[in-house]
């Protein structure tokens, strides 16, 4: 399980927990620079990020027969390059960034020279979406390497021939619901399932949804034993 933006593996406890209830042995990591304070991420990038994700990916698979990789939003990405990279048993996209609702991270080429870090807006009341731990701060370069994290696995989807399972939440402020829709249509599996959410926002899993998206995708991940057989597409819509 691998964490979004500034986040914490956190975000995953929940399902984590469910999923570890189903018998499956749990692993989510805390990518660098993330989980401690914004100035240590302000040292990182995603060459760092998914170092740490490809060697906690080999240790586990050193232990178990069968990886699914989930990853949510930037973590999504970190997901999509590791199955394109790596033989998994299936890969389950969260919210992943490959195309915004906002153009104004493009400028971040520019501010990282000008102002190290932007505020986040604080949320008006608490809600489980708090429980990302997710810091109140971002740091500006670190935008610009996620920039390049899009781009780069934008060219690596065809290459992915795990099963895949994509869901997106329709409230989301962050990324494109069409993002979802064109990983459907550029990722090079032969059996992918599309989800939509229609309540949900960026953060999908502690969201109101939340646990039809956990039972979605233990119902994926319960269906992978047969899901190199033959071609297989699902799509689902509210």
């Amino acid at each position: 399980m691998i964490h979004g933006f500034t986040g914490s593996p956190s975000e995953f406890r929940r399902i984590g927990y469910a999923l570890r209830d189903e018998g499956y042995t749990i692993q989510a990591v805390r990518l660098p620079g993330h989980g401690t304070s914004p100035e240590d991420m302000r040292r990182t990038g995603w060459t760092d990020w998914y170092g740490h994700v490809l060697e906690s990916y080999e240790a586990l698979a050193a232990r178990c027969r069968q990886v699914v990789i989930m990853g949510h939003s930037m973590g999504g990405l970190l997901a999509l390059k590791l199955a394109a990279e790596r033989r998994t048993a299936g890969v389950i996209s969260l919210a992943a960034p490959l195309r915004l609702r906002s153009r104004k991270s493009a400028l971040a080429a520019v501010l990282q020279y000008v102002i190290p870090y932007i505020a986040k807006k604080p949320r008006t009341s608490s809600t489980l979406l708090d429980e990302s731990c997710a810091y109140t701060k971002t740091p500006i370069r670190c935008v610009v390497s996620l920039r390049k994290l899009m781009r780069h696995v934008k060219g690596l989807l065809s290459r992915i021939e795990a099963p895949i399972w994509i869901g997106q939440g329709l409230r989301d402020g962050v990324v494109h619901p069409d993002s979802a829709s064109f990983l459907q249509e550029k990722v090079g599996s032969g059996w992918k399932e599309l989800h939509m959410y229609p309540q949900s926002s960026h953060g999908l899993l502690l969201d109101q949804e939340r646990e039809r998206i956990y039972a979605d995708i233990a119902a994926f991940i319960l269906s992978l034993p047969v899901a190199y057989y033959g071609v297989r597409e699902l799509r689902t819509a509210e």
